[in-house]
């Protein structure tokens, strides 16, 4: 997005892009996020004098960051790095500390990434507008010298290629749309569209997709608490004059194969679908609309609701949540850019979707808006009705779950993997637990009249082991095993996901807290605190069926 003013006397014309998880790989970042950030250098012909790299002083800068910093500035090609000056956010964070020695503290990882840009920085406090402007554009002029008065050329041929790309994909998306709407608009002439009474939804999706948040979305009521849970919730309440019940059941990896998750993810699933009696009218599978979506959580996905048979895919709506992060890319620039995985998702389930912004729960007309989709749906399809016999004979870990390993034989058994997805969680969580103390201070610091409350006591491990079973894992996972290798690397990706979500939260709610002195900011930061607690929960134990597992090779002994 563009924008242009006059600073100091100057003509200037600013763009602001998409932004990426800090921490996550270039892999994991929506296709369309990764071409609006090419694209933005021709939103000012003939191309930008700079680019500033934003890095916040509050979060400790890690071989991650830079990574992703890396990987994200690699789109643009080598010639970018004598173009960016790094921008310092949050100076607060700094207190009695130079920025060359907070640069210094860091270590090697932001060293690194400062001398990429030629030793040039710049520490802005953006809570005083225009403070440091004056003395940010001379550095920008020494930007322009070094590049001999030459603006970031933008006729490199990768560069137009991926804005060819761009257009076709708002070309098609716009396809999308309106073959969307034509058939809804069919629907409503005939006539078959009747709002029922009450409405059963199932909601189903990965770990910390927002299943939770959308259901209290739908209900308007914190129904749900994030966090682990072993078995489906229920929840109803008055929506629009209807009785509304939705049923939110335990979310599964989006990385990791369904052969590694605990058996109570299918019999909740089930569960929720039969145990009642009563079926519902429609399967919600909740998907973040912020990250990638690739083969593997198509295979996953397909592996989870395969043991509802294959009748469930006429009764089931694409919900996309974070619907907020990027308001300006339409969700059919997504699905269109994603390419052929989600593609074909959103086809299997009759391409029904929609989006939600679950920061926003007072906007009802999403939630209308999603209603009138099922009853759509229910109108073409009827109500879903599952075969338990089909599904009793159902063994989901008999089918081909491990197509993308290459065929090579993981060296741990699923036990040991859930153990070690566990440590990972607890692992990241010690780490959010000492930056969120020191976080809590600086804001303080600066709200004290809210009057925030303390963090809660997290509970100190007991052993230096950060994660302490019954289990002993004797045979690691190999590093010369392509799959063990790649079963790591999906185990990072996990970390990673659930540790960007966390800080997200926490640190939003922190800077309304900063911000604000009213008596709801002081609840939201208590909240906050009690996220956490349940974060912890959900870190140090991971599932509650690992402490029920025994190593198969200690099956007939007594383990501690």
């Amino acid at each position: 997005m563009r924008r242009d003013g006059e600073v100091n006397g100057r003509k200037i014309a600013l763009i602001n892009t998409p932004s990426w998880w800090n921490i996550f790989d270039l892999r994991d970042s929506p296709v369309v996020v990764k071409q609006e950030l090419v694209c933005s250098v021709f939103l000012c012909p003939p191309g930008p004098h700079a680019f500033l790299l934003v890095i916040n002083l509050s979060l400790p800068f890690t071989q991650e960051h830079r990574i992703s910093i890396e990987e994200h500035l690699g789109l643009f090609g080598e010639r970018i790095w004598s173009h960016v000056i790094v921008l310092f956010t949050r100076t607060v964070s700094l207190k009695d500390e130079s920025i060359e020695q907070h640069i210094q503290n860091q270590g090697e990882d932001l060293q690194q990434i400062i001398q990429r840009c030629g030793h040039r920085y710049h520490i802005f406090d953006i809570d005083n507008k225009g403070n440091g402007v004056e003395e940010l554009l001379v550095k920008i002029d020494g930007v322009v010298t070094v590049n001999n008065g030459k603006h970031f050329e933008t006729d490199d041929e990768k560069l137009l290629e991926v804005k060819k790309k761009r257009e076709e994909i708002q070309e098609r998306a716009k396809a999308r749309q309106t073959m969307v709407q034509e058939k809804t608009e069919q629907l409503t002439e005939k006539g078959d569209v009747f709002p029922l009474r009450s409405l059963r939804v199932v909601l189903v999706g990965w770990i910390l997709a927002g299943r939770s948040s959308a259901g209290n979305t739908i209900l308007n009521d914190d129904v749900f608490k994030a966090g682990k849970i072993k078995s489906y919730v229920e929840g109803s309440g008055d929506v629009n004059g209807r009785k509304i019940t939705v049923m939110d059941t335990p979310g599964w990896w989006k990385y990791v194969s369904t052969q590694f998750n605990p058996e109570f993810i299918q019999t909740s699933l089930l569960e929720s679908i039969s145990e009642s009696g009563k079926f519902p009218h429609a399967v919600i599978l909740v998907i973040p609309g912020d990250t990638s979506f690739k083969k593997e959580q198509k295979r996953i996905i397909e592996e989870n609701l395969s043991v509802l048979g294959e009748e469930v895919w006429r009764h089931t709506i694409v919900l996309f949540t974070w619907g907020d992060r990027f308001p300006d890319i339409s969700i059919e620039e997504h699905i269109e850019s994603e390419g052929d995985a989600l593609q074909w998702l959103i086809e299997k389930c009759g391409n029904r979707y929609h989006v939600f912004d679950n920061t926003d729960r007072k906007n009802r007309d999403q939630v209308t808006q999603l209603l009138q989709k099922i009853d759509q749906m229910v109108a073409e399809s009827s109500l879903f009705c599952l075969n338990t016999l089909c599904a009793a004979e159902i063994n989901l870990h008999e089918t081909d779950t491990q197509q993308d390993l290459d065929s090579e034989e993981i060296s741990l058994v699923p036990q040991h993997v859930l153990k070690l997805l566990s440590e990972e969680l607890n692992k990241r969580f010690q780490g959010i637990k000492n930056r969120t103390k020191k976080l809590h201070l600086d804001f303080t610091e600066c709200a004290s009249q809210n009057s925030l409350p303390n963090p809660p006591e997290f509970e100190e491990e007991e052993s230096s082991e950060p994660y302490k079973t019954h289990m002993t894992i004797d045979k690691p996972l190999q590093d010369d095993n392509p799959a063990d290798k790649k079963l790591q690397d999906q185990i990072k990706r996990e970390g990673n996901r659930w540790e960007a979500t966390v800080m997200e939260r926490f640190i939003n709610i922190l800077q309304i807290s900063k911000a604000s002195c009213d008596e709801n900011v002081i609840q939201r930061s208590d909240e906050v605190w009690k996220w956490l607690e349940r974060c912890e929960e959900y870190s140090t134990s991971g599932y509650e069926s690992i402490s029920n597992l025994s190593d198969p090779a200690e099956d007939s002994q007594d383990t501690e």
